[in-house]
């Protein structure tokens, strides 16, 4: 098995655009119309328009579909566009026949580059039978796939998706119904997966010999909202319902699917499991000769699976090492279920709990899930509970009968009431707050924010100021008198204003900073991308928790270097940081090794007493709590993961 290397794959991806500017010599057709800019994309109609993209930096340009296309009649031995670093705007049309029958890399496009996005746009009728690394709609992404699917069959060695041979972008609202088959790393939507997939489905079969998912055979990035229903099958190991290997995060996602595997390591969910998986569930028939599982056929190394559960059933032979219910070897950690064997599900190998039919369709049987309309449980209301069933993911909606609450976000108050109104919500108070970026008078956030009943009041959560005044304040600033914390603005505020970081702080409450995302630590960030070790005002200051959590902080790399990376980048010898937990919390780092990343902390010099932190980092080095230490740390808990 090898993982993608994303900085392989970019570097293909430049020699391809070298190369395109050396060889491709095809004169740009009279378009429908059009000038290629952004705002006004070359209008495409027809086959030969469609051809004219792969031109003189017609690569770079941007395009739209002004009809559907038919390349029936057509055996390509190349992908039609071997690389886009424009757009491609499908707007609801589609492309039909596309037909391969030689080589690898094969895909409508060959590459995606980082900046280019395609959208909209649907292949119908897809057949490719080539090498390795094919899906219908590229080879390889490395920009953004929105609203796109496909149709057809695809058969190659390595690296075979409905959709895309290798992802290493994002796709968002994608779907496959291809029937895909190949060796190793085969996939309903991508055959490896290093980026993003989120509200993406796949329904076609896939076969493989080994790294076979309904949606994704190889997974080291991220997978969310997602779910696969086709059957699965192969010939010797890693075969889930969902994913055949993963590395990395499988999160509120689900398979129904019949997985059957002729050797080892096969799930109803995940193959196997090396990574966290969190809030999903899986339902089918799982079949398999050893570590064979309900939701998984084992799960070692620093994985974890929270908060899921699964209701397929497991057929172990009489012969066979390590089946159990949930997980056929290895373990899960907190409030997993398995439906009884008796009942129809699997063995009980003491991995997981085992719940009856009945037990299955009780509310209470799911101890600290998190289910909406229950307030006391917590509120982001992952899980719904329908009459007479078990569990499903809140996004489910056409189970739940749940609405998604539009996203209001930079939007005036006015515009933002009507827009909840006009989708059937009603709106509640007006809440304010401080947000950079954000003008007065516009709206942060909703609360609740996803998704809700129709008829829900949503209350607004609106910018208050275009700064936030430290006059105001209940405190000063002094030991005595700590400037308090109590709404996310005040702690974004805080973040932006240098000259307090030697003061005293405390939280008086939990924060959740959901929908805001920042680019470098929020408190004393490295402010140079080229000089070695820190540059910029470390804390000096007290930041006391008093028990309290900052939830759901996320931070994104932008920068190639992104060094001291974490809530506060630096602590300084003076500074003291107690009594706080940080949850549930996404921080990216660099891939130097400089880049020093913790939740807490990029950098400890001071002291830090009585924290948590839990969460996902990506690149970087550290030991999850802090990136590097060179004060005091004492009596703290760190549970991450690191991609």
């Amino acid at each position: 098995m090898t993982l993608v290397n994303k900085r392989v794959v970019v570097t293909l991806e430049v020699l391809l655009v070298w190369v395109a500017g050396l060889c491709a010599t095809t004169q740009a057709a009279d378009f429908a119309g059009g000038t290629g800019e952004p705002n006004d994309p070359y209008q495409i109609a027809t086959v030969d328009q469609l051809l004219a993209i792969w031109s003189e930096e017609g690569y770079t340009k941007h395009y739209i579909l002004v009809a559907s296309i038919d390349l029936g009649g057509t055996t390509w031995s190349d992908s039609v566009i071997p690389v886009l670093a424009g757009s491609l705007d499908g707007n609801g049309w589609t492309i039909r026949n596309f037909r391969v029958d030689a080589g690898g890399n094969q895909g409508l496009i060959g590459i995606v580059s980082p900046k280019a996005e395609v959208r909209n746009l649907g292949l119908e009728d897809v057949r490719i039978v080539a090498g390795q690394t094919c899906g219908a709609l590229a080879s390889t992404n490395l920009g953004r796939l929105l609203n796109c699917y496909s149709t057809g069959t695809i058969t190659s060695s390595h690296n075979t998706g409905g959709l895309v041979g290798m992802n290493s972008g994002t796709m968002i609202d994608c779907y496959s119904t291809v029937d895909g088959g190949g060796t190793m790393g085969v996939g309903g939507l991508a055959g490896q997966n290093a980026g993003d997939i989120t509200s993406c489905h796949s329904t076609g079969d896939v076969t493989g010999d080994s790294d076979v998912g309904g949606l994704v055979g190889t997974n080291s990035g991220r997978i969310s909202t997602s779910y696969s229903t086709g059957a699965v099958t192969g010939t010797t190991m890693f075969v889930g319902g969902l994913v055949g290997i993963n590395f990395s995060v499988i999160a509120s996602s689900y398979a129904d699917s019949t997985v059957l595997c002729y050797d080892s390591y096969v799930g109803g969910l995940v193959g196997q499991n090396m990574g966290p998986v969190m809030s999903c569930y899986s339902a089918g028939k799982v079949t398999g000769e050893e570590h064979i599982g309900g939701l998984a056929g084992t799960s070692v190394g620093s994985a974890y699976i929270v908060t899921s559960y699964t209701v397929a059933e497991v057929a172990v032979p009489i012969y066979s090492w390590w089946g159990g219910g949930l997980v056929g070897s290895g373990s899960a950690k907190d409030n997993c279920y398995f439906l009884a064997l008796d009942d129809g599900g699997g063995p009980d190998n003491q991995i997981g709990t085992q719940l009856t039919a009945d037990q299955m369709k009780q509310q209470t049987s799911f101890v600290d899930w998190d289910f909406c309309g229950t307030a006391s449980d917590g509120a982001s209301d992952e899980w719904f509970m329908p009459e007479g069933g078990s569990p499903v993911l809140a996004w489910q909606t056409e189970i739940t009968g749940l609405r998604r609450i539009p996203d209001v976000a930079g939007l005036t108050r006015e515009d933002a009431q009507t827009a909840l109104t006009e989708a059937g919500f009603v709106s509640g108070n007006v809440q304010y707050d401080f947000a950079r970026g954000t003008p007065a008078g516009c709206v942060i956030r909703t609360e609740p924010d996803g998704l809700a009943a129709a008829g829900t009041t949503v209350d607004l959560i609106v910018s208050s100021d275009e700064s936030y005044a430290w006059a105001d304040n209940p405190g000063n600033g002094t030991t005595q008198n700590p400037y308090q914390i109590s709404t996310p603005g005040q702690l974004d505020a805080l973040a932006a204003d240098s000259t307090l970081w030697s003061r005293c702080f405390v939280l008086p409450a939990d924060l959740d900073m959901t929908g805001r995302t920042y680019e470098t630590a929020l408190i004393a960030p490295d402010t140079s991308d080229s000089a070695y070790g820190f540059q910029g005002t470390p804390f000096r200051g007290t930041f006391d928790g008093q028990g309290h959590a900052i939830r759901n902080l996320t931070i994104a790399r932008i920068d190639a270097r992104h060094e001291y990376v974490g809530l506060f980048g630096k602590i300084a010898e003076s500074a003291h940081v107690s009594n706080l937990a940080v949850l549930d919390a996404d921080v990216e780092g660099g891939s130097g090794s400089n880049s020093l990343i913790g939740i807490l902390a990029g950098c400890n010099a001071g002291t830090i007493s009585d924290c948590s932190a839990t969460g996902v980092l990506r690149g970087g080095k550290g030991d999850g709590l802090v990136g590097e230490n060179t004060g005091a740390v004492t009596n703290c808990r760190v549970d991450v993961v690191r991609r």
